[in-house]
């Protein structure tokens, strides 16, 4: 579950931001606040703001953040650092997390120079009641790591002390990566170092970062025929007109021949990945990717029969045709419901999905239902969806806890600044909508 994200030097974050998912003082909706020893964590949140005040910088913060995790620096990132001071350019950007995982508290993060597309501080912290210990830390510009303190084993410190070395003055790479690049000898039934492995398959496959303008996406959902058929229904009650999804074979070398060859590498590495995962754990599925490709908007299943690759399509029936329709047959609005009914459907446990501009393409009560549905879900799961949107109509004390709402306004200097509702103390019956239009929380157009 995830506690907190705090950036600086990012876009239009200049000075230190933090965006909280730590529960408030409200008391309302409490079945749907995940609960530690020492932290109550909400499972969602909306972020409001004006256009250009800085909502999605959050959520392209996040996904800066996973992705340099998983794959390193992005390239592109080397004017990402806050342009509204010249000294920006030569100040390090940072970025932490603050993750619950099996109940323990972590606080993992990493200073970077974009300008010089360099890491400079990686630091991993494990918190216990009210002590703290350091599972690793790096300082890369004074050539200094600690990775032996947290960890009773002279032979385990030995082989840390080997990894850490070996890139103590490498700036292109992060110590959490090289702790999961082929070393899964490591890790043995309670391991002391578990956590390396913990944390970072926790970025690689709890969290997931969703940009209105990516078109690839999976759709798990499709993989199961219990949770397609509940899908079919969700899809008629959002009054789309889909009555059916079939599923048809497509010809392997012409869907390959739709994305980049170093995504199509990325799929045959999951799809290899998830096969010997199934087989560690006994389970018998086949392997498959659920794939969106922009060309066209065509919808493509991805599956692994042995070694080799077969492609599949979806293909809709609508309640008033006897016609089979394809993904780019139906509306943008459609579209964006089958983006996101993979969150109401999903059986991931402890999941963070992250949605820049949910209510694109949605009518507003459609949003509203989405919402809903997913909140309810929280009552009984922890699972954490995160939304920037502009709808107000789900700004509604009756459906969200003040907590749950926040806003980014965009201060005189350009900068952002991340605060919520409940600091305004506004009663509980109160027409949030109506007073944040008129601008009584700011985060609001300055026409």
């Amino acid at each position: 579950m995830l506690l907190g994200f705090t950036v600086s030097n990012f876009r239009s974050f200049d000075k230190e931001e933090r965006f909280s998912m730590e529960a408030g003082k409200t008391r309302n909706f409490s079945s749907r606040v995940f609960r530690t020893a020492k932290s109550k964590i909400l499972k969602f949140k909306a972020i409001y703001g004006a256009n250009a005040s800085g909502k999605s910088n959050i959520i392209k913060a996040i996904d800066f953040m996973q992705q340099a995790v998983l794959r390193g620096l992005p390239s592109d990132s080397v004017l990402d650092y806050c342009r509204v001071s010249e000294e920006n350019f030569s100040r390090p950007s940072s970025f932490e997390m603050e993750i619950i995982l099996k109940g323990i508290q972590y606080n993992y993060g990493f200073e970077v120079l974009l300008s010089a597309g360099a890491f400079l501080r990686e630091w991993l912290i494990e918190k216990k009641g009210n002590k703290q210990n350091c599972v690793f830390s790096r300082d890369i510009r004074e050539n200094h790591y600690n990775v032996t303190s947290y960890v009773n084993d002279n032979g385990l410190n030995e082989r840390l002390r080997i990894y850490a070395d070996d890139i103590k003055s490498d700036a292109s790479i992060l110590f959490l990566k090289v702790m999961n690049q082929n070393k899964d000898t490591l890790y043995g039934d309670d391991s002391p170092i578990e956590v390396y492995r913990t944390l970072y398959r926790w970025f690689r496959n709890k969290l997931s970062v969703n940009h209105p303008d990516e078109p690839i996406t999976q759709y798990t959902y499709f993989f199961d025929s219990q949770d397609s058929s509940k899908a079919e229904e969700l899809l008629e009650q959002m009054d789309t007109g889909i009555s059916k999804v079939q599923i048809y074979d497509e010809a392997t070398e012409k869907v390959m021949a739709l994305f980049p060859k170093q995504f199509v590498q990325e799929i045959a590495d999951e799809l290899t990945e998830q096969k010997n995962r199934n087989t560690e754990k006994g389970i018998y599925a086949t392997p498959a990717i659920m794939l969106r490709s922009n060309e066209g908007h065509s919808m493509y299943i991805v599956e692994l029969h042995g070694e080799e690759v077969s492609c599949k399509t979806l293909k809709f029936n609508h309640k008033y045709s006897d016609s089979l329709f394809s993904l780019n047959d139906e509306s943008d609005g459609t579209i964006r419901l089958l983006d996101l009914l993979e969150i109401l459907l999903t059986k991931k446990e402890d999941a963070v999905y992250v949605v820049d501009e949910v209510s694109r393409c949605l009518h507003p009560l459609l949003t509203k239902k989405f919402i809903s549905d997913f909140l309810d879900m929280a009552n009984k799961r922890n699972i954490q969806l995160i939304v920037t949107t502009h709808e107000s109509e789900i700004m509604d004390l009756e459906l969200l806890r003040q907590d749950e709402i926040g806003f980014v306004k965009r201060n005189a200097n350009g900068t952002s600044s991340i605060y919520g509702l409940e600091q305004f103390g506004a009663r509980f019956d109160k027409r949030i909508r109506k007073a944040y239009l008129e601008g009584k929380y700011d985060a609001v157009p300055n026409l």
